[in-house]
């Protein structure tokens, strides 16, 4: 495996947000200059260079610069059916497929689309923007069962809540942020049975779902349209690739009058995506297999890491499938927001507070493990020790 992952991008002074002074002195209540050693492991983006192929591609675009008015090519549509097909073995078919402008963009659309003033289905802890997604309508809140050191749904409820409440849309992160489950098909299955009986149409985002890193293989619910055509799912390269600055993704849905319904809202709002966007997803899928299976052993590898230190502590973590993010939860912790600030102030470690996650996210914070090896080492060294001294 080549050097890339540890050689990692130079990110101070691009805007970056998860290594600019500004925006963590503002974040985590803490000063830092050029000289002072950061270990930022809070947002979810990565710190690894594009592949050379990719790069390539970006270089010969810009020989030829046409940023105008833009018609969207078959060949986008056919890199990302090729790249389910192959990496997923997921047969998608290209009418399924919308261009769209964000992952959680486009799930605020959806959810405003099919659910303004109607009730919306959350299950917490959660990617902290649902919050805005469900806000659009009426927000339920159903908390996911924590057994095994894993995340559950609970069924018992979920149908209990369909029967009293008139939900019109569940939002599901799949695979789960922040503890990184990819549901099993059986999970899956049930859900979009139930779904199906009570009517809920079901908005997924999925866009963890490449970076498999455990046996237990990613489902994408799309797969279930055979049995419930009331199902949208939200994605793009975006984490596997690190290119979220770009804000393009797609919306997969294979029925066609919900499909025509969000296109149409799309043009009513006249929001077209960027054309770089565009372009670059399809390179990624096109020329990027190599690097992306470097990438899954770079995280496996940097996911043992922090289970090594962590292993003769009373900290737990919840190992993920997919991601590159870590749910670890501090038992000693009462206020994670005040230990993160701390951590922060004393050892310049940077991580995600469990509030975050909107709720059920008690003694919990999240780390990002999508940096070299030796800042992942140093970090949750250095981590470590601020917890096992740490008294509130």
């Amino acid at each position: 495996m080549s050097n890339q992952f540890e050689n990692i991008l130079k990110r101070r002074h691009n805007g970056s947000m998860k290594w600019e002074a500004p925006y963590i002195e503002k974040r985590f209540q803490v000063h830092i200059d050029d000289n002072t050693e950061i270990f930022p492991m809070f947002i979810a983006d990565m710190d690894y260079q594009l592949d050379v192929e990719i790069k390539n591609q970006m270089i010969l675009l810009y020989d030829n610069p046409d940023f105008g008015y833009f018609h969207i090519l078959d060949s986008f549509y056919q890199s990302i059916i090729k790249w389910y097909d192959k990496i997923h073995h997921i047969k998608l078919k290209q009418e399924w497929l919308t261009a769209s402008i964000g992952t959680i963009t486009s799930l605020n659309l959806a959810c405003d689309m099919l659910a303004r003033d109607q009730e919306i289905l959350i299950m917490t802890p959660v990617y902290g923007p649902f919050q805005n997604c469900a806000n659009v309508g009426h927000k339920v809140v159903l908390p996911l069962l924590y057994q095994n050191q894993r995340y559950e749904i609970d069924f018992d409820n979920l149908e209990d809540i369909f029967k009293i409440h008139d939900i019109r849309v569940l939002l599901i992160c799949n695979p789960h942020n922040p503890g990184g489950r990819a549901w099993s098909k059986e999970e899956l299955k049930r859900l979009v049975l139930l779904c199906k009986q009570y009517k809920v149409i079901i908005l997924s985002d999925e866009i963890h779902g490449d970076i498999q890193v455990s046996n237990q293989k990613y489902t994408s619910l799309i797969e279930f349209s055979d049995l419930y055509d009331g199902i949208m799912v939200s994605t793009s390269p975006n984490k596997t690739f690190n290119i979220s600055g770009l804000s393009t993704s797609f919306m997969i849905c294979a029925n066609p009058q919900i499909k025509q319904r969000y296109e149409d809202y799309l043009n009513h709002l006249h929001i077209g995506c960027n054309r770089m966007g565009i372009q670059m997803i399809e390179w990624v899928y096109t020329y990027g297999e190599k690097w992306y299976k470097e990438l899954i052993q770079t995280i496996k590898n940097n996911l043992d890491i922090v289970k090594t230190r962590l292993k003769d502590t009373n900290i737990t973590v919840m190992e993920p499938d997919c991601g590159f993010l870590v749910w670890i939860y501090l038992p000693r912790i009462k206020n994670v927001d005040q230990f993160v600030l701390d951590l922060a102030r004393e050892t310049h470690v940077f991580i995600e507070t469990g509030s975050r996650f909107l709720e059920n996210y008690q003694g919990w914070v999240r780390i990002n493990v999508a940096t070299s090896p030796s800042l992942v080492k140093e970090a949750i060294h250095r981590f470590v020790q601020f917890y096992q001294n740490y008294s509130e």
